[in-house]
């Protein structure tokens, strides 16, 4: 996936070090001069979780740990975090706010980003530092190479007739474009003072699964076969709703321009023009 860095390469402001966040000495020096930490970088395949469970704990928790500790010996007190919806594990409370009460957790995933957080506040209460956590829902949009869209697509270029899908179809689920994430991460940053400042990422609509697929088919002009499996779950931790109450981002000024349609089909537009990233993933 390097080629999504070309553009960023050619910027003599730009520098790309290339490590691992379970390597702290190179996490220490990589950050050194640093004043603000954008912390991305997870292992977000929820569905596999139950198959490996120290991963989840290693490169989304212990790495979340040792970024901060990298913050704090580099004298750096600024962090924005990657969360996630999955936190709220299956929720009661539709659309879910940032204070709702959490119900107990449903994926080693959303536990292991959960648990960053708490060590992220914790880092705000003992050393000063300053967090912008961001709960997402799910990312749609250009350089897509992970979810449901993606997949959906390379199995339908790849056999058009037929299209497994897990779950019964009618999971609710919200998205977001990637470009309205980003553009709300920043504003977030630069309007929000707090010590700890929490806000989920999303839209104000939320589709079926179904509906997803009725938009991905018409794009590419096919009619599958649709076999479900697994019940009104696809998978383990796989919640059935997910819809983020996000007024308290949007009282700040931010909203969303893209509807979750709009995002699908933009997200179509790049997986067909760019086939090569179904290459990288197989």
């Amino acid at each position: 996936m390097t080629r999504f860095l070309d553009t960023a390469l050619s910027n003599s402001d730009f520098r790309f070090v290339q490590g691992d966040l379970l390597d702290t000495k190179a996490l220490t020096e990589a950050l050194q001069g640093s004043d603000f930490v954008v912390h991305l970088a997870a292992n977000a395949d929820v569905r596999f979780g139950t198959d490996d469970p120290r991963r989840d704990l290693e490169q989304n928790t212990i790495a979340t740990f040792n970024v901060l500790e990298a913050m704090r010996a580099a004298g750096t007190k600024r962090i924005a975090f990657a969360s996630t919806g999955s936190i709220y594990g299956e929720a009661t409370v539709f659309p879910t706010p940032e204070d709702a009460p959490f119900a107990s957790q449903t994926s080693l995933y959303g536990a292991s980003k959960l648990a960053g957080e708490g060590l992220i506040q914790a880092y705000c209460e003992g050393f000063g530092f300053q967090s912008y956590i961001f709960r997402f829902v799910s990312v749609l949009g250009e350089r897509y190479t992970h979810g449901h869209v993606f997949d959906f697509c390379k199995r339908l270029l790849a056999s058009p007739d037929r299209l497994e899908v897990l779950g019964d179809g009618h999971q609710r689920k919200s998205y977001v474009h990637v470009g309205d994430c980003v553009d709300a991460m920043l504003f977030a940053i630069d309007k929000a003072q707090g010590a700890v400042n929490i806000f989920n990422l999303g839209t104000d609509e939320y589709i079926e699964v179904n509906d997803s697929i009725s938009w991905i088919t018409q794009y590419l002009g096919v009619s599958p076969q649709l076999i479900y499996s697994g019940g009104d779950k696809g998978w383990i931790g796989d919640n059935p709703f997910i819809f983020l109450d996000t007024r308290r981002i949007q009282a700040l000024g931010w909203k969303p321009r893209l509807t979750i349609r709009a995002s699908i089909l933009r997200t179509l537009d790049w997986l067909t023009a760019n086939r090569w990233v179904f290459e990288c993933r197989s």
